[in-house]
């Protein structure tokens, strides 16, 4: 055994290999093959030396030997990840049994940890290998929420209250931000700053940072500005909105918004990103399409969207609906109503009946959260009111005949108005 080093070819190895299979299989002795899976182990070449050239037909090899190749990878089980997907691009054909017993005992969630890019890019191609399989489809999409499922339980610790409490949650990260560094610019510093602004994650959070600033608000964007968004859209990759986001709108944001609307030639897109509504459980399991805006600062809630997500090529197989769970928390401050935190579940057991995610297209960072308001002048779109908010609700106070109101970032609203939450998905 000493003769092996990373300087080995791959027929020294293989003669190695087989010999120490040979000696379990024949004379029921095992000491050789641990001493080999050892030396293999250490090799840090493997993959590439062994693993690679052993595994090119991986198809014919029995289950035996696919579970010394996931001893010798499990130190690194993305390598196996490669190989299937080289294999998969070549083949491109429904899984075989081998593929699926790979599958089945790999440890995706290291695969995850190590390389999440290399595990996106493997399910992108399964997606397409097992179009023509409602089995495999099925087989595919459980796998994959079954992964990030154990993945966020890995990666949030493993106490069970701790789990009970996440509810393998991932949170919506464009509610509350800060916009506190940005005030003291004038404003065409402002706009230089807000695009390239690392807080700043998607075209909405641009253009609502810009409906922060009376000046833009009285004023409008010229055709230039409009452009530069346009370029900035484009270097940083996000996807262009929904036309759906300038309707309902609060009159003092109008004159921005229509400029953006008259002017735009790269940034709104019905292809790009949806508008959806969401529906309310409440605590008590009543579903409603509104709810009271002081529920959202003081009750736990919960909002299903239905959502046929493109990326699925309209062939999911899967019973019932496509959508998504939102699941929201009051934060409280001192006992009052302050801010709250809004959370896109993954746990296929936390869904109502008929409703299903597909997490691997559905992601956090891809949902814009938008309050709908009912006021006497019509429903409008309170934009900005939670997305730059840092200071929650700022200030309650009550009016001349005794009525409750809210300071939430740049309106004052009733707390018992009616809201529906909407959310803007980008793909």
């Amino acid at each position: 055994m000493g003769n092996i080093s990373p300087s080995s070819d791959y027929q020294t190895l293989l003669f190695l290999f087989e010999e120490a299979r040979f000696s379990l299989k024949v004379m029921k002795c095992d000491k050789m093959l641990t001493m080999v899976l050892q030396k293999f182990c250490g090799l840090e070449n493997k993959a590439e030396k062994f693993v690679e050239p052993y595994m090119k037909n991986y198809a014919e090899l029995g289950n035996d030997q696919l579970d010394l190749m996931l001893q010798i990878t499990r130190s690194n089980p993305v390598s196996l990840l490669k190989i299937m997907k080289e294999n998969l691009k070549v083949e491109a054909k429904v899984l075989d049994n081998s593929s699926r017993y790979i599958l089945e005992n790999l440890d995706i969630c290291k695969c995850i940890s190590d390389d999440e890019h290399i595990f996106e890019e493997f399910f992108d191609l399964m997606d397409i290998v097992t179009q023509s399989s409602d089995l495999d489809a099925l087989f595919v999409n459980k796998l994959y929420r079954r992964s990030m499922k154990e993945f966020n339980i890995s990666r949030n610790g493993n106490s069970s209250a701790v789990q009970s409490e996440l509810h393998l949650s991932t949170s919506i990260p464009h509610i509350f931000c800060s916009f506190e560094h940005f005030r003291g610019l004038l404003p065409l510093e402002c706009f230089e700053v807000l695009k390239e602004s690392p807080t700043v994650l998607n075209l909405y959070m641009l253009i609502e940072g810009l409906l922060m600033l009376p000046y833009f608000s009285q004023e409008g964007l010229t055709p230039k500005m409009i452009c530069e968004i346009e370029e900035t859209r484009r270097q940083r990759s996000w996807s262009r909105i929904s036309p759906d986001f300038f309707e309902h709108s609060h009159p003092y944001f109008k004159t921005t918004l229509e400029s953006i609307t008259k002017h735009s030639k790269d940034l709104i897109s019905n292809d790009e990103s949806i508008k959806r509504r969401g529906t309310v459980i409440c605590p008590d399991k009543i579903e409603r399409m509104s709810f009271r805006l002081k529920d959202l600062f003081l009750t736990p809630l919960s909002f299903y969207f239905y959502l046929e997500h493109p990326k699925t090529n309209h062939s999911c197989d899967l019973p019932g609906h496509c959508g998504f769970l939102l699941k929201s928390r009051p934060e409280m401050k001192s006992g009052q109503p302050f801010k709250f935190t809004v959370d896109l579940c993954v746990d296929e057991e936390e869904y109502p009946n008929g409703l299903h995610i597909h997490p691997k297209f559905v992601k956090a960072e891809k949902i814009h959260l938008v309050p709908l308001c009912s006021t006497i002048d019509g429903s409008q779109y309170f934009h900005a009111s939670i997305t730059w908010n840092e200071h929650g609700i700022s200030r309650a106070f009550s009016d001349e005949n005794s009525f409750p109101w809210w300071e939430l970032g740049m309106s004052e609203l009733d707390p018992f108005m009616d809201v529906f939450l909407t959310a803007f998905v980008t793909f």
